[in-house]
């Protein structure tokens, strides 16, 4: 099973976020967007994981210790591929954030899961193999209060990517 660990954002913040993914989406030639179920802020992407695996990737999870915490989403930006460029909404820089993923990443870590070594760099997917000629502007800040973390099985299907919660921790 392939999983992820993440911040999933309230209605309100995924219709803001699916707003700004449809107008990329009405700029772009050709992509593939982030269905609105979709959206979220990964933390940690664990990868291809078997049961005894997730048992440790929950256990990791109930160790960390957070407090609530409000995030801002306020920039949009991509990364340049060959095939396409992957574009994002970006965060302000938030030091409960940067606490949690480093605190979740050493509790991971620590059982022996197998991580990815680059740095972390917050973002919110919104498409993939992008190819547009215009800018897609600025976004309205937007503002997000934090108070769980899940547990994310990612499954592809007839119908593209599913994303399910399997466990969830509150601050």
């Amino acid at each position: 099973m392939r999983l992820f660990i993440a911040i999933l954002f309230d209605e309100g913040t995924v219709d803001r976020l699916a707003g700004v993914r449809d107008s990329l989406h009405d700029r772009a030639l050709r992509g593939s967007f982030v269905s609105r179920g979709n959206i979220h802020l990964t933390l940690e992407f664990l990868g291809e994981c078997d049961d005894r695996e997730k048992r440790l990737a929950i256990e990791a999870m109930e160790a960390v210790h957070f407090e609530p915490f409000s995030l801002t989403i306020d920039s949009i930006g991509f990364f340049s591929r060959q095939e396409g460029d992957t574009w994002w909404a970006g965060l302000e820089h938030s030091r409960p954030l940067a606490c949690l993923q480093k605190e979740l990443h050493g509790e991971l870590a620590a059982r022996g899961l197998s991580l990815q070594g680059r740095p972390y760099r917050p973002h919110i997917t919104l498409g993939r193999r992008v190819v547009t000629t215009s800018d897609v502007g600025r976004i309205d800040p937007i503002h997000v209060h934090v108070d769980s973390i899940d547990l994310m099985l990612s499954e592809r299907t007839d119908n593209g990517m599913v994303y399910t919660s399997l466990h969830n921790v509150e601050a």
